[in-house]
């Protein structure tokens, strides 16, 4: 009976502090008493009936030194507001979040029963699939700058220095074509095709112009016919040196040849065509700087081949063709690589892609909570059927439930609409490569040989896997829309890419019309490369039977 009195006295002043606080002190010699006299007997149940809420401090020190409860029961932890990251401790006992580490309860009270464990969601490794290696483009282009591309640049420079030639030669036809009733431009264009059809590039043509330079002199056009042809011969003299000549040696000549075409006056030739000349003899010029920083790269070992040559074909305006002739390698345009993407294992059930000649963004939903925004040329990768819903930019909102397959994002009839590409044609083409390019398409091993074009037809998304070449094992995994796809060089990476096909520039501007001319020559001095002399000479010979 006394000892009850006592229990109840001491419940009436826990039920005081509650209702009037006093200092911590006090709180914690309350809990203190809580904990190592009263809640052994009575239990936390009957407490919170008798006592109302005791400060959480003050309990949980008293339980401490009391050392016989496991806690209050009936709380559950707070779920944190968003996922935390739980990183290894140094101790070698781990505490798993929301619970408590005790001693082990004494007899007085059992422990409570533990909640069942509960299984951790599992997680996958989304691992790249195994592809064949590729060899490594940086070897090939170091060998190549130093051995093959200084003799194929001397066979550009000099077949686009044979075609200035040619140019020039052809407006001088024209001009003295339109002179007719003109004796001495008459005769003067007898002679001047005699020579063409001769083709003796070691006759001057300004040797030529002595057996009419009164004639000349006398009709007031002596100046303008010889500044003419003193530049078709300089440009002769280019395409006559020799293959061995040295880097200084073509300078000079080139230097001769541009300070001729600033004395070109426009009364044979347009304004628009000295311009052109003009242009395509500083490429030459360009054509051998170029070559001279790759040999120079190549010599050194240098790593940043591909990244120096890319800069210096950018400041130099270079058409992809000089480039590839040069490196070995084709480079790709900057922006024009595939994205490197991390997909899971297999192949997206559907695609979505708005393609490049979209002029605008399309944005659309996905269940009626995604919502998704495509860029022209850009795509988005589904793993299962979805219902997309749009506005079709006349105020018509439109839903169409999609399942396996490619889908393209088109304008049609001045409204969006969506449609599906029953059949996907992917085009890979090695033409620019040197080597067996080795890679996967839907998980099936290809090889596109050196020079070759590969076509797939698909009849939905199209993946691409492949080894970039660097050496450690590293690949790109993509999906690609329909369309035609390059294998060169990534400047930034060193290592094999897919490119997007360029779209050529329309020959409007002076810079674009002489690059087609320089592109032409280096496609001139590629397959003038791959002929065998012998059989050259053999062509040449059969050609002289009668």
């Amino acid at each position: 009976m006394k000892r009850r009195h006592k229990i109840l006295c001491l419940l009436a002043a826990a039920g005081t502090l509650t209702a009037f606080p006093s200092a911590s002190s006090g709180q914690d010699i309350i809990g203190e008493a809580l904990g190592k006299v009263i809640l052994p007997a009575v239990g936390p149940v009957i407490l919170d009936r008798a006592g109302g809420q005791i400060l959480e401090k003050g309990l949980n020190g008293g339980f401490g030194k009391g050392g016989r409860l496991p806690g209050r029961g009936g709380r559950t932890p707070t779920r944190p507001s968003r996922p935390q990251v739980i990183r290894p401790q140094p101790s070698p006992q781990t505490v798993p979040s929301g619970s408590y580490q005790v001693q082990p309860p004494s007899s007085v009270a059992p422990a409570p029963t533990a909640p069942p464990p509960v299984d951790p969601p599992e997680n996958r490794i989304v691992s790249r699939p195994s592809v064949s290696p590729n060899p490594a483009p940086t070897e090939i282009a170091l060998t190549h700058v130093v051995s093959a591309g200084p003799r194929l640049t001397g066979q550009v420079i000099r077949a686009e220095a044979a075609e200035i030639a040619g140019q020039i030669d052809q407006a001088v036809m024209r001009s003295l074509g339109q002179s007719s009733g003109d004796a001495t431009l008459e005769a003067l264009r007898r002679d001047y095709q005699n020579r063409l059809n001769k083709n003796d590039p070691k006759t001057a043509r300004a040797d030529l112009m002595l057996n009419h330079d009164a004639a000349l002199t006398a009709a007031g056009s002596r100046q303008a016919w010889s500044s003419l042809v003193d530049a078709a011969d300089a440009a002769d003299q280019i395409a006559a040196l020799p293959p061995e000549s040295d880097q200084k040696a073509l300078t000079e000549a080139i230097e001769a040849l541009r300070n001729k075409v600033t004395g070109i006056t426009g009364q044979v030739l347009s304004g628009n065509e000295i311009a052109v000349i003009a242009q395509r003899a500083k490429n030459i010029r360009n054509m051998v700087v170029l070559s001279e920083i790759a040999r120079v790269l190549g010599v050194q070992r240098r790593d940043d081949l591909f990244t120096r040559i890319a800069e210096a074909a950018a400041k130099s305006d270079a058409p992809d063709e000089a480039i590839t002739g040069l490196l070995g390698v084709g480079l790709g345009a900057g922006g024009s690589t595939v994205t490197d993407m991390q997909l899971p294992e297999g192949i997206p059930a559907v695609v979505l892609y708005s393609p490049e000649l979209n002029t605008t963004p399309i944005s659309f939903v996905c269940d009626d909570a995604l919502e998704i925004t495509l860029a022209p040329g850009e795509m988005v990768p589904l793993d299962q059927s979805f219902v997309v819903a749009f506005q079709n930019g006349k105020g018509v909102v439109k839903r169409y439930t999609i399942k396996n397959g490619m889908y393209r994002w088109v304008v049609d009839q001045d409204s969006w609409d969506l449609r599906q590409k029953t059949a996907v044609d992917v085009t890979i083409d090695a033409s620019e490569s040197p080597a067996e390019f080795h890679y996967l398409i839907n998980g099936q091993p290809q090889i596109a040989a050196a020079g070759s074009v590969m076509q797939h037809r698909l009849d939905g998304p199209a993946r691409i896997d492949f080894d970039r070449g660097l050496g450690d094992g590293s690949s790109k995994s993509t999906l690609v829309t329909p369309g035609d796809y390059v294998v060169g060089v990534n400047p930034d990476t060193a290592g094999w890419d897919l490119h997007t096909r360029p779209q050529q520039a329309a020959a409007e501007s002076t810079t674009e019309i002489a690059k087609q001319h320089w592109r032409s020559s280096v496609l001139q001095a590629q397959r003038a490369s791959l002929v065998d002399p012998a059989e050259a000479k053999v062509d040449a010979l059969l050609d002289l039977i009668e």
